[in-house]
């Protein structure tokens, strides 16, 4: 917990001081974190899939969070960790595809869990891929490769994710066509959402799950992927939805925009998601900014995985 002084509003009145948690509810529905540490080590924080999901966003959205647990500290998967969990929750299996021959397993991480459908009982698969670590450098060179290029897929597409893709693509899409007849869901946060998103355009899945994804290809790219059932949540501020420029890149699929009051909502007007991240960053800059622990920038605050998840979970019936 911490404090936050309000000064008077005017001679007469007197100060006041506001008592907030960490994890600070901004709606009856769903929680909010301003920690480092939930930016930074999104895997750290346990509860995973605490309740039991009950669709398919709340299944996605939490295994892309899972997606970032590691062996510390080295950046390989903790396998042992992942298995245990995604086992509570019915899922018999677990294949883990990682950039071969790095030191400290850095590079690009994926895997392919097989479960079964909670509604139906047929076989269920889902692959997620991990999000940048910025402790790792060949995430940052795959980030910031902003060039354009033609690919094994439609239209051109942001060369250093597919550089990256290309590292685990091969074995991993084996291991997808080994799986046999099933239900395919991709997932994906930051530059896990982009190359989830660039499977799609390899693979077509069942349906496409993304958190706080980059743009990833040119309006071609978007246009080929039109038929795939896209989901892609954008959390108020977050930066890393809003690059590349928009002036080559186009996002695919309308958003479910994150309000600053945690309710998600599809597909609101520009005008709207400026007015409220207007708010959102005052907002932030009151209650988070300047305590210890915190991230100062509400655009990369949004963009931790927890606060995606919670008000994702919050969204669904």
């Amino acid at each position: 917990m911490f404090f936050v002084y309000e000064p008077p509003v005017s001679s007469q009145a007197a100060p006041r001081v506001v008592l907030f948690k960490q994890d600070d509810p901004l709606s009856p529905k769903a929680s909010y974190s301003a920690a480092q540490k939930d930016l930074f080590n999104a895997g750290e924080r346990g509860g995973f899939f605490s309740p039991k999901p009950q669709s398919d966003a709340t299944l996605c959205v939490e295994i892309a969070r899972l997606a970032y647990c590691r062996k510390e500290p080295d950046f390989g998967f903790d396998q042992d960790r992942i298995q245990k969990i995604l086992g509570g929750i019915g899922f018999a299996s677990c294949q883990f595809f990682e950039s071969p021959g790095r030191p400290q397993g850095k590079g690009i991480h994926s895997f392919l869990a097989l479960g079964e459908d909670w509604e139906t009982k047929h076989r269920l698969a889902v692959v997620t891929f991990r999000g940048t670590d910025v402790k790792d450098a060949s995430n940052m060179v795959y980030d910031f490769d902003f060039e354009l290029q033609a690919w094994d897929g439609p239209g051109k597409v942001h060369r250093g994710f597919a550089n990256a893709l290309n590292e685990v693509h091969s074995r991993l899409d084996q291991a997808i066509r080994d799986t046999g007849e099933c239900r395919l869901l991709y997932t994906g946060h930051s530059l896990g959402a982009a190359l989830a998103t660039l499977m799609a355009g390899l693979r077509r899945p069942d349906a496409l799950y993304t958190f706080g994804s980059p743009r990833v290809g040119d309006a071609t790219f978007v246009e080929a992927l039109k038929d795939v059932k896209s989901y892609r949540y954008v959390d108020c501020c977050d930066v890393v939805a809003r690059v590349p420029p928009e002036i080559e890149y186009r996002h695919l699929g309308e958003p479910y925009y994150i309000k600053r009051d945690r309710k998600v909502t599809f597909n609101p007007s520009e005008r709207s998601i400026v007015r409220d991240q207007a708010s959102a960053v005052a907002e932030y800059v009151a209650r988070y900014a300047f305590w210890k622990g915190n991230e100062r920038m509400p655009e990369l605050a949004d963009h931790s995985p927890i606060n995606y998840v919670w008000p994702v979970k919050a969204s669904q019936p």
